[in-house]
């Protein structure tokens, strides 16, 4: 089967994490499938940064679910394939 068909069948939301933190090396990788994502004739760029502060990023979650879009689904798939968990929350 696909690689990219199984990842997509297969990741799931995670609600429930570990505490210890991903590596920098996951978390670069993740960024740069979010940077990857489709964007109109590639001139809508997304700005992605890394959250790694619990209460900040609690803070800005809502926001980022308004304008999140593709770059949240490569970023999880992407996540999924590394063999971590994401959920793509609203408040």
């Amino acid at each position: 089967m696909n690689e990219v068909i199984n990842a997509i069948k297969s990741r799931r939301s995670i609600r429930k994490f570990k505490s210890d933190m991903p590596s920098r090396e996951d978390i670069n990788t993740v960024i740069e499938a979010g940077l990857y994502a489709a964007s109109g004739m590639g001139r809508q760029s997304s700005i992605i940064i890394a959250v790694t502060n619990k209460e900040l990023r609690d803070k800005i979650s809502r926001e980022n679910c308004k304008i999140g879009g593709l770059s949240m689904g490569n970023m999880m798939l992407d996540a999924h394939y590394l063999g971590l968990g994401s959920i793509f929350y609203a408040q």
